[in-house]
């Protein structure tokens, strides 16, 4: 809790000052997300999971986000390990997993980029704790946009009932006359 100078509308002070409270944490969480809905529940888990801890820990929340970026990439089918060049196995970083979804879906580049942002929050989370309430919530509404690109299906059904629609004229589908 602060206490801060009350001022008029016109910047005088009144002589008395006013709580200002800030929230350490909430039960239940907040949902952090609005494409919670859309994405998965493994995915889904470890945004729940930041949600917990974000308003007491920042950067353990920011650990938590670069964990569902590790979801999806799973999730994607971005395989976590490989070979090397004396055959053995290997773990791949997440910034490669993320470098191979574009390989491997290149309409995907927008949304890669943006997990890139998403890790990078993640890793100064994981190794430093510097990071403020705002840097973490930049990587969530960044997260929450490309989840919503990669999952929310709307977009897809919307464009072929519009191609539908063309392909009609404009005519209602219950009044176009089906050939014999």
């Amino acid at each position: 809790m602060d206490l801060t100078p009350d001022y008029d509308e016109f910047g005088r002070w009144y002589g008395q000052y006013k709580k200002r409270l800030t929230p350490e944490i909430f039960s239940p969480p907040l949902p952090l997300i609005e494409s919670r809905d859309v994405c998965t529940e493994k995915v889904g888990e470890r945004i729940d999971a930041a949600a917990k801890v974000i308003w007491i820990d920042p950067s353990s929340a920011a650990n938590r986000l670069r964990s569902a970026a590790e979801a999806l990439m799973d999730d994607q089918g971005i395989p976590r390990k490989g070979i090397d060049t004396r055959g053995s196995s290997r773990p791949i970083s997440l910034h490669e997993r993320i470098n191979n979804w574009k390989a491997v879906k290149p309409d995907y580049t927008e949304p890669a980029e943006l997990l890139l942002a998403v890790k990078w929050i993640g890793n100064v989370g994981s190794h430093d704790d510097r990071l403020r309430l705002a840097d973490v919530l930049d990587g969530v509404e960044i997260l929450d946009h490309l989840l919503t690109f990669v999952y929310d299906t709307t977009k897809d059904e919307i464009k072929k009932r519009a191609a539908e629609i063309t392909a009609r004229k404009g005519i209602p589908a219950n009044r176009v006359h089906r050939g014999n």
